[in-house]
């Protein structure tokens, strides 16, 4: 939001939009978080120090990156859609669109600061079904028109909703090369 105001442009989020983002991906997805099965190799690594907070380097470096880039997407995608000639509302809807989908990206990929999302991807069963039913919510508010006004939403084509889905997923390789840097220390030693 502040970045989209220093360079000019309108708000790209309303604020039920925002409202929304926060319940639906802090909520569920987050709760699910806090039940993840371990690690395999959970007791490999030595004992991490006891006066280390949770908040490392390799972490902050991770949230740091997946949140850069999902300003960086979102905001580029706002400011393109909008010299397509499309409304302002639809800019808005499809950006909230893409900004709800990388989170639930970055859910996946934040299940381990150090293990690959392509490793036991959907071992949370806990998770999988909170993004289910976020991504039912979510195809709710675009798909049926009572919604549409509450939202400022419309219904995406099967075009739009491809190209926002591409866009979600490039949040992954960004997020798993950051993973592979903190691997072999490149942001400190890792917990």
């Amino acid at each position: 939001m502040a970045c989209s105001m220093l360079l000019g442009l309108p708000l790209p989020l309303s604020v039920t939009q925002i409202l929304y983002i926060n319940l639906a991906t802090d909520g569920l997805p987050a709760l699910a978080l806090s039940v993840d099965p371990p690690e395999k190799d959970l007791m490999r690594p030595p004992p991490r120090n006891p006066h280390t907070g949770i908040f490392t380097r390799p972490v902050v470096i991770l949230m740091v990156v997946g949140g850069c880039w999902l300003a960086a997407v979102s905001l580029t995608f706002f400011e393109l859609a909008l010299q397509t000639g499309i409304t302002l509302q639809e800019a808005m809807a499809m950006t909230f669109v893409l900004i709800v989908l990388i989170e639930f990206f970055k859910a996946y990929n934040f299940r381990s600061d150090r293990q690959s999302v392509f490793r036991r991807p959907f071992a949370n069963r806990w998770l999988n079904l909170a993004v289910a039913w976020e991504l039912l919510l979510l195809a709710a508010i675009v798909y049926v028109p009572f919604f549409h006004p509450l939202f400022g939403s419309f219904a995406l084509t099967l075009k739009d909703l491809g190209l926002i889905v591409l866009l979600a997923s490039t949040v992954v390789p960004v997020l798993e090369t950051a993973k592979w840097m903190a691997r072999r220390g490149w942001f400190g030693v890792m917990p």
